[in-house]
């Protein structure tokens, strides 16, 4: 199992920390941005995904990058496109990632993981992010059945 605390939001971004069987990554997204008709997982590519328990599966991108993909359909995460009721694909998410990414305008529909974080001109940023998706597939390697939890835990707006 894994655990994403999130421990401080701006009104750019999300940060938290990723811990998995003892390691620590640092994590970016976007803010939370609620859905304008009231969806559950907030704004589609604009807000992080709300937190709660969501399966994390091996994932390859289109840029052919190893990463993860989440889903919970409770919480309105489908792993893909076609798995959400056609009344509902507007207002529910797919295809959210866990992936390499610096900044929370990189990280759409995506968590980013880095090995620091750095407050630069341009907003928070993580630092060395393939190495921390290279950690992550390392310490995850061919492990099949993967649950990530997202808590909410605080700091300055947090939300």
């Amino acid at each position: 199992m894994l655990t994403l605390r999130r421990d401080m939001s701006t009104p750019e971004a999300t940060l938290g920390v990723l811990e998995v069987n003892g390691k620590k990554l640092f994590t970016i997204e976007p803010a939370w941005v609620p859905h304008p008709d009231g969806g559950p997982a907030g704004s589609l590519f604009r807000s992080r995904i709300p937190a709660g328990t969501y399966r994390l599966e091996h994932f390859k991108l289109p840029s052919g990058e190893k990463g993860y993909i989440l889903s919970n359909p409770v919480a309105g995460v489908f792993k893909m496109p076609h798995e959400i009721p056609k009344p509902q694909r507007d207002r529910l998410r797919s295809r959210v990632t866990i992936r390499a990414a610096n900044y929370a305008f990189e990280a759409v529909d995506a968590i980013g993981v880095g090995m620091e974080r750095v407050k630069t001109s341009l907003g928070w940023k993580l630092e060395r992010s393939l190495d921390a998706m290279n950690q992550l597939r390392t310490v995850v390697n061919s492990t099949l059945d993967l649950t990530l939890v997202i808590e909410d835990v605080g700091g300055p707006s947090a939300g």
